[in-house]
């Protein structure tokens, strides 16, 4: 008895020495908790009360959680805690891009992922649209938006209109084998970027024009990566079975599972039609083809006005059929087709040929615009016109059409299926979009409270898991869904009892009621019914996409085993900001001890970042200034105290100024070069970012150069008076670059070249250009989401990629134009390790350029020293016991560079080619501080 106990208690000890570790990690705090809620969890299972624990992003724990094991808790009694819902049909994201807040429609709904695309998508796009947009493929596209985030996720079709356009344009023919070739080229790279499918519209030119033949081959494509086909079938009502059926053999053909979007049987004459499809698809399944479909929640279809017309009247494209309208043979026999014909997708008959069921949404009209909500027979009344006349000025001004075509009984029917989930078929739509379509804003508010809570149609456990599990697997979001520990966290907070939608015709903007809180991997988006400005939305790529090709997954040049942790860091760093390049350079005893590259220099192209890659370096441009500056003051031809407009000759232009600003005389060389030169564009303005302005008021041709932007300041009134304080200046270092070429007769470039870059080996820098054109060989590409204006006469004012025209950088060779390597600037850096022997200034020259400023700028109101001052050409931070830390950062659309000296005689520099990142924290914050710690981690440094 003895011995069996002897064997038992070490066993026990075991257990708890191994339990431990678990119970102490159990008490770590979780990111969020939602405590009491009735949990509808997603599995159609009976609703229950409990807990959800959420940390990191994921749900972790789900039943009794206690208030003191969260970081922050939502009380959730009274209110049902569910998946997130899924918009299976939400056009785009791209709105989101330019204005998070136009989610704000999605997320009173609940909806924590939008499935985009619908014959129309974001990417491809065609080299012209590129230039605009700053992308092309779907990869850069994918890219754009992860860096800046969005407020909710997003899935991604490649539409099969897009790829028509761009091959073939709007005509009515058939494509080419090669042609055809083309367009599955196209396919291919947005599945290998991660698309989930092929979507088609095909009762809108041009994809009307398509043959089954063509759309299989496209969605062969998609697959073999394991996509699906989405449609937006050829017909929704008197051919809707044949419609289903060539959806089906598309499928087949294509071997891919099909969803159809927004299921209909429209027009009264066809609602007996929706049994019978139901059926189709249901034997479909049954034979083990994997069939899905959508709907939305409203008995009113929308679309564009112009599809009431016979397609064949677009076979020329739109512009030609709108060249032609007014003729009134044109308009009799176009009037006719819709009163007379059947056979072909005829939304007046849909709508019984009565004008006072087709509601316009937006009529693009200011001679209409009151009557947005209105029936066409009111408007037409209310102008005083004939109907039919009012309907062909709308075709002409491109309105929005809300013809009511379905019937509740169908709709009922519809999401009774348990492969029916829902859309709005609009997306993102708030901000400064305006919705036309009350779907926009109350779809999913819609369906729980009039169908499930008040017509009793389904269960609310039915509806949830239809609109967040089902929907989940169409979309191929496996990690997402239901309430259940290890999944993603996208988890909504409503209030059943109370929830409604607002939105009607005349107000379809109105946010729905009810939705308390949405959280979307794991971060409030929606707290208590308002926004907050987080945006942990990711693309959830699909299966065509290889995780092993992702930029975080990516190195170039020589691995070295002591730097092991810098892979491992710049690996998570990648990942996390969504960065697609990145450059590293580490020197240590005034030797380049490391170089990488990682990630991607140009995503289209699959080009990786190399150590011998360019990188717009933006303000670290200013050091080099600096020491070209300092160059020559040694050199006798400069003093710091020399007034600037005594080197400067701009003495007709003063005299023509109005209202010369006086003070403009007393600022020195170094109150340019310490940033006290008067002006603080936190106050006014930045002027290197004033090209057309500056340019019109010189009354020269935008953009602005160097002297045009000098000239157009002197009249500008400074913000403080020259040398009282530290303020920010691209200016002044602009001012400094005409310095030295007034000075040495050369151009800035090449004086710098000569005399600061040469000295150290440096021979690949150079200033940089705007336009992609003129991208340098080893060059990377620069990624900024969302557009600026063009500064260029010839284009001004039209829409840019914003580091591709939005601004002019060869103004900015002084302050921010170079291009640089990584391993260049750490040479740069490196030359002042030893001040005796600096190849680029005297000893006394680099104390003098890392020296403390006077007064304001660099001691506080009581006299102390600064921590952090700015000295001439570079920022310090004292670290204590006389250690002082120099560095400088740079930032520009599409760039974000860091450049540091350390107290320890090590220098690191960083290069990355996007500055956006979808998490709270800067890239270049974040990236200073992982430059020391990956520096702190190496155990042995090289000899």
């Amino acid at each position: 008895m003895t011995k069996r106990l002897h064997t038992v208690v070490p066993l026990l000890l075991m257990i708890i020495v191994v339990a431990n570790p678990l119970s102490a990690e159990d008490q770590k705090p979780l990111d969020l908790v939602i405590k009491g809620g009735r949990i509808v969890d997603g599995s159609g299972a009976p609703w229950y009360f409990g807990d959800v624990g959420i940390d990191d992003g994921k749900i972790v724990r789900i039943g009794n959680i206690p208030q003191q094991d969260a970081s922050e808790v939502i009380d959730a009694n009274g209110l049902v805690v569910a998946p997130g819902f899924i918009d299976m049909m939400g056009q785009t994201a791209s709105p989101m891009v330019e204005n998070p807040k136009t989610a704000i429609n999605l997320l009173t709904q609940g909806i924590t992922t939008i499935n985009a695309g619908e014959g129309g998508s974001a990417a491809p796009l065609s080299d012209d649209d590129g230039l605009r947009y700053g992308y092309t493929t779907m990869a850069e596209y994918f890219s754009l938006i992860e860096s800046h985030g969005l407020p909710v996720n997003v899935v991604q079709t490649i539409g099969h209109t897009q790829v028509r356009k761009m091959v073939l344009g709007d005509v009515e023919r058939r494509p080419s084998d090669e042609e055809l070739h083309q367009m599955q080229d196209l396919v291919r790279e947005a599945m290998e970027a991660g698309a989930i499918g092929v979507s088609t519209a095909l009762i809108y030119p041009p994809a009307i024009y398509a043959q089954t033949r063509e759309i299989a081959a496209l969605a062969q494509v998609a697959g073999e990566y394991g996509g699906r086909y989405y449609t937006h079938m050829r017909n929704e009502g008197d051919q809707l079975l044949e419609a289903i059926d060539e959806a089906l053999q598309i499928g087949r053909e294509g071997n891919t599972p099909v969803h159809i979007f927004h299921l209909k049987a429209a027009g009264q004459h066809n609602w007996g039609k929706m049994q019978l499809a139901i059926a189709r698809i249901k034997a479909a399944r049954a034979a083990g083809h994997q069939v899905t479909a959508d709907i939305y929640p409203y008995i009113n279809n929308g679309l564009g006005i112009a599809a009431l017309i016979h397609p064949r009247h677009f076979s020329q494209g739109r512009d030609q059929l709108l060249a032609k309208l007014n003729d009134p043979d044109l308009r009799a026999e176009i009037r006719a087709e819709m009163e007379t014909t059947q056979g072909w997708e005829n939304w007046f008959r849909h709508a019984g040929k009565d004008w006072n069921r087709i509601v316009i949404g937006r009529s693009n009209d200011p001679k209409y615009a009151q009557h947005d909500g209105e029936s066409v027979a009111t408007i037409a009344t209310a102008c005083q016109e004939d109907p039919w006349d009012t309907f062909f000025s709308l075709v002409r001004s491109g309105a929005f059409a809300l013809p009511q075509t379905m019937s509740d009984a169908n709709k009922i029917l519809a999401m009774q299926q348990e492969f029916v989930s829902f859309c709005t078929d609009v997306g993102p739509a708030g901000g400064d979009r305006a919705a036309s379509h009350p779907r926009a804003y109350g779809a999913f508010p819609r369906m729980l409270s009039r169908y499930v809570r008040d017509l009793g149609a389904i269960s609310l456990e039915r509806a949830v898991s239809q609109a967040s599990a089902a929907a989940a697997n169409d979309i191929l979001a496996y990690d997402r869904g239901r309430i259940a520990v290890g999944l993603a966290a996208d988890v909504i907070v409503f209030d059943y009892e109370n929830i409604v939608d607002r939105a009607d015709f005349r107000s379809p903007h109105a946010v729905s009621e009810g939705m308390k809180h949405v959280i979307v991997n794991g971060r409030l988006v929606l707290k208590n019914g308002e926004m907050t400005d987080a945006t942990p939305g990711r693309v959830l790529r699909g299966p065509g996409y290889r995780e092993e090709i992702a930029p975080y997954n990516l190195a170039s040049g020589d691995g070295d085993p002591q730097f092991v942790n810098y892979d491992r860091s710049m690996k998570e760093f990648l990942a996390e900001h969504r960065v697609p390049g990145a450059s590293i350079a580490v020197t240590h005893h005034g030797k380049v001890v490391f170089a990488r590259g990682y990630g991607y220099a140009d995503i289209a192209k699959r080009e990786q970042v190399e150590p011998e890659s360019l990188f717009r370096i933006a303000s670290i441009s200013k050091p080099i200034t600096a020491v070209a500056i300092l160059q020559l003051v040694e050199h006798g031809k400069l003093k710091l105290e020399d007034k600037v407009f005594d080197v400067l000759d701009y003495e007709d232009a003063i005299a023509k100024a109005d209202h010369f600003e006086p003070r403009l005389r007393d600022i020195t060389i170094e109150h340019l070069l310490q940033h006290r030169g008067g002006w603080d564009r936190d106050q006014s303005f930045d002027a290197m970012f004033q090209s057309v302005r500056f340019a019109e008021q010189v009354g020269v041709a935008p953009p602005a150069d160097q002297t045009t932007v000098i000239t157009a300041m002197l009249s500008q009134k400074l913000d403080f008076d020259p040398g009282e304080r530290y303020a920010y200046s691209n200016l002044g270092y602009c001012m400094l670059g005409q310095v030295i070429e007034t000075l040495t007769g050369q151009k800035y470039e090449d004086y710098v070249k000569e005399h600061v870059l040469a000295p150290i080996g440096v021979t690949d820098m150079r200033i940089g250009k705007t336009h992609l054109e003129g991208r340098a060989e080893n060059e990377v590409r620069y990624y900024h989401s969302g557009t600026g204006e063009s500064v260029f006469a010839g284009s001004v004012n039209e829409r840019v990629p914003h580091p591709y025209g939005a601004w002019y950088l060869e103004a900015m060779d002084s302050h921010g134009g170079w291009l640089a390597t990584a391993t260049d600037l750490a040479k740069f850096a490196m030359a002042f390790d030893d001040p005796d022997h600096c190849p680029l200034l005297k000893r006394s020259s680099i104390e003098k350029m890392y020296a403390r400023p006077e007064g304001r700028a660099g001691h506080e109101e009581d006299g102390s020293e600064k921590a952090r001052y700015y000295s001439l050409g570079w920022s310090n931070r004292n670290i204590g016991d006389n250690r002082v830390n120099h560095w400088h950062g740079g930032s520009l659309p599409g760039t974000s560079t860091i450049m540091i000296r350390r107290h320890d005689g090590k220098n690191f520099v960083a290069l990355l080619n996007c500055r956006q990142s979808p998490t709270p924290h800067s890239v270049s914050g974040a990236m200073d501080q992982l430059l020391h710690k990956m520096a702190n981690e190496v155990k042995q440094w090289p000899k």
